[in-house]
């Protein structure tokens, strides 16, 4: 058994209202699209009030190349990461020498050497602490950070692993995209960085509070490859995004959370609660239609997305530090985290408070 005993987190800086959004898309785009005034009712639908951005909205009026944006993208990275590191540590009154192994996640820019190197020479870590940088798996990925750090401690009992994901989804904007799915994505996506501390069962820390980790499920659906993902542009990276998510999450959820729990002889029923990724308002509520749940179950996602947006692969474990911090679960208690995202791809995590 594994525990998650710790997360942290790291707003952008820029912290950016909704409307003020809503009205520099509409100046932007309004004189190519006739339909402006239907498509810009996304930004009052998708119930963000704020998000956190890592450039003021200005630097979006104007042209960037790749170059420029994927070295905003590596020196944001690094720090927002280290900030949630520190944060994530700091909570348990634990050290940075106390983990083992680094599991990176983000899809937004690329570094080579990863950010998790970069990490290491910026907080100065233990030079032979383990790295482990995922690359792709955009809002899948702080799940299936946590499925890896579960499997790590599994096999090491004694060992400590952090997930890192960050994502600096505004620095991929394209202001010559007027495209739905571009104009969609705006509404919903900003930035972010969150760290988890996931501690195997002989680990110094397991003492602490927190989710005992019990089972995890990593599904890909066949031929789904075009419902989310990025394509890479002259200028950076552009964003596939499909209407077909929530569809998706009402045929598929309930079905991947059942061959899950049945595997323990458990019902879905018996799941009290539900940490999931706050994909966007419909795809909360296709969560809670297929797994008939009460209109509201899932208030964290929702806290999550009105105050923060979809940060792409913090986000989950965003709405993780709000379960871990409201503290109204019993022990006992059976959760499960849940995430979708390119591939297109679920990871579930089945655990116990």
């Amino acid at each position: 058994m594994s525990k998650v005993v710790s997360v942290g987190i790291s707003d952008a800086p820029y912290k950016i209202y909704q409307n003020e959004v809503k009205d520099f898309v509409y100046q932007l785009f309004h004189q190519g699209r006739e339909d402006i005034d239907r498509l810009i009712n996304v930004f009052d639908n998708s119930m963000i009030q704020q998000r956190h951005f890592a450039q003021p909205k200005e630097w979006a009026s104007q042209q960037h190349s790749f170059k420029e944006r994927n070295e905003l993208y590596v020196k944001n990275a690094c720090n927002l990461s280290a900030a949630a590191t520190n944060d994530c540590m700091k909570r348990i009154n634990a050290e940075l020498s106390d983990f083992d192994h680094i599991i990176f996640i983000s899809s937004t820019g690329i570094s080579t050497p990863s950010i998790d190197a970069l990490l290491i020479n910026e907080l100065k870590l233990n030079q032979h602490v383990k790295r482990t940088p995922i690359w792709g798996l955009g809002c899948v990925g702080g799940a299936v950070g946590l499925s890896r750090a579960f499997e790590y401690t599994r096999a090491f009992p004694k060992g400590a692993a952090i997930v890192i994901a960050v994502e600096l989804c505004s620095l991929t904007f394209q202001r010559d995209d007027d495209s739905k799915s571009n104009i969609i994505a705006t509404a919903i996506f900003s930035d972010g960085a969150a760290a988890a501390l996931v501690v195997g069962r002989e680990n110094k820390l397991f003492h602490n509070k927190g989710i005992n980790l019990i089972d995890s499920l990593s599904t890909t659906y066949y031929d789904s490859l075009d419902v989310m993902g990025w394509k890479v542009v002259d200028n950076g990276l552009k964003v596939i995004f499909s209407k077909d998510i929530p569809t998706i999450v009402r045929k598929c959820v309930r079905p991947n959370i059942s061959e899950l729990t049945q595997k323990h002889n458990l019902l879905i029923e018996d799941i009290k609660h539900f940490v999931t990724h706050p994909g966007g308002p419909k795809v909360i509520n296709a969560y809670e239609e297929s797994l008939n749940l009460t209109n509201g179950s899932l208030e964290l996602s929702r806290k999550v997305l009105r105050e923060h947006g979809n940060m792409s692969s913090p986000s989950v474990l965003y709405v993780l530090n709000e379960f871990l911090s409201d503290g109204t679960y019993n022990p006992g208690d059976y959760g499960l985290i849940s995430a979708l995202g390119p591939g297109f791809s679920s990871e579930l995590i089945l655990f116990k408070a």
